[in-house]
């Protein structure tokens, strides 16, 4: 007895739909935040003349993580509401 795809498909469900949703908005909000941040430390350092380059490449890495990360969950999320 073998079942359908879709009858298997946990991932068109309410609720991973929900927790897509829920990492999405996360990972956004952390783009959000870091970029803040990044734009805050370049506004102090710009008045001190320091280099800051070893504090931003991370975040940089981070807010690119994060960007990434909620794309990916986006789509997965359009296709779960697709399938569902």
């Amino acid at each position: 007895m073998t079942s359908s795809p879709r009858q298997t498909n946990v991932a068109g469900s309410g609720l991973s739909a929900q927790a897509l949703k829920r990492i999405k908005l996360t990972a956004f909000s952390v783009c959000l935040l870091m970029i803040a941040g990044i734009v805050g430390l370049m506004i102090l350092a710009s008045r001190k003349d320091e280099d800051i380059a070893g504090i931003v490449a991370p975040a940089l890495l981070v807010v690119i993580v994060s960007g990434i990360t909620a794309v990916v969950a986006a789509i997965a999320q359009k296709r779960a509401a697709k399938n569902h």
